[in-house]
């Protein structure tokens, strides 16, 4: 069976891998359309975490795209690529365009808006941007989707930047690659990696396979074992090769957004609406129960875990938000901190 990646075996050394890295674009993509419940009251359907302040005056969001500027720069040690990437895409739904736009005004630099008329998880997210990267690149171009969640926290920039140059060089081979956390302890609250074989000297490993988020008892055997990383839920992809990955594990998905995106039109701001009858029409899945977990099942399939070592944090629920507020660079405003003090209530 053929794998759907090329060329050749992406695990295996390449030559011109440097040269081909270097002449593919790189494009940002931030998913920024979580269902925005899990930090309730603060956070809710109309009012997501995403744009909210939790690091003092800026957003979750503007944390994320400032990550990016710093694993960019090419004056820093171990950056990224020499070459700027794409003006990064900033996924979301029509109903978050007001506030997400406010703190994207904030950061002062471009991006782009991908507008979702209804929200249908990461896997339809991620697929539209996709395409609008494929679509907005120079011929003979295959750009590296560097996909991040808008709703989490990474302390060291320069560990973060190290990570994601190893990453873009395995995506550049084909390979569908994660960036995976090596556990701190045995935690119930993240899905996890079984990871396999070491690909190089940096660390780098081939996914075996992805696992829900365990109980106490298997995490603890997890975190003993060693060959298990906390999933971060952050993706680095060329986009031919997820647009292949989502039509094969989930080809009604992928049609779905073929559709979509075929009939999207752009206002007078330059933000990109999606047709919305063919989106409303699409399933909504994950990325990684649309085409992570089908990894290690699928000899077409190939995906790689690149260690992220970083103090990363998903900051999807207030326990998330207490492990993050340990960190100085990460502000709790007054009020939710007194109530993440008083046990048994709710933060307001």
């Amino acid at each position: 069976m053929n794998r759907i990646v090329e060329p050749g075996n992406p695990l295996a050394p390449q030559a011109g891998t440097a040269a081909a890295l270097h002449e593919l674009t790189v494009q940002p993509v931030i998913l920024a359309g979580g269902c925005g419940t899990t930090l309730w009251p603060l956070s809710r359907e109309r009012n997501r975490k995403q744009p909210i302040g939790l690091m003092g005056d800026q957003s979750l969001l503007e944390a994320t795209l400032r990550r990016l500027d710093d694993a960019f720069d090419p004056a820093a040690h171990d950056a990224a690529r020499a070459t700027p990437p794409a003006v990064p895409l900033v996924v979301c739904t029509e109903e978050l365009r007001l506030p997400t736009l406010e703190r994207v005004e904030l950061y002062r630099k471009p991006v782009r808006m991908l507008l979702e008329p209804v929200a249908r998880n990461t896997a339809p997210a991620l697929s539209v941007a996709a395409l609008a990267a494929r679509a907005s690149a120079a011929a003979g171009d295959d750009p590296i989707l560097v996909a991040l969640s808008a709703d989490h926290l990474v302390a060291d920039h320069a560990a973060f930047g190290a990570a994601l140059n190893e990453a873009l060089t395995h995506a550049s081979r084909g390979a569908i690659v994660t960036l995976g956390v090596p556990p701190q302890r045995a935690a119930t609250g993240y899905g996890y990696i079984r990871t396999a074989a070491a690909l190089g000297k940096r660390g780098a490993r081939a996914i075996e396979r992805f696992v829900e988020k365990p109980d106490a008892e298997l995490a603890e055997r997890y975190f003993a074992s060693g060959e298990y990383w906390w999933n971060s839920g952050m993706f680095v992809v060329r986009a031919s090769v997820w647009l292949d990955a989502i039509g094969l594990c989930r080809p009604l998905i992928a049609a779905a957004c073929k559709d979509a995106f075929a009939g999207a039109s752009v206002d007078d701001t330059g933000a990109l609406h999606v047709a919305r009858d063919a989106f409303a029409a699409c399933p909504s899945d994950s990325v990684d129960s649309a085409v992570m977990q089908h990894i290690g099942t699928d000899a077409r399939l190939v995906g790689v875990t690149v260690p992220l070592d970083a103090g990363w944090s998903n900051v999807g629920a207030w326990d998330s938000v207490w492990d993050a507020s340990t960190n100085p660079s990460t502000f709790i405003p007054l009020g939710v901190a007194h109530r993440l003090d008083s046990p048994g209530k709710t933060p307001l």
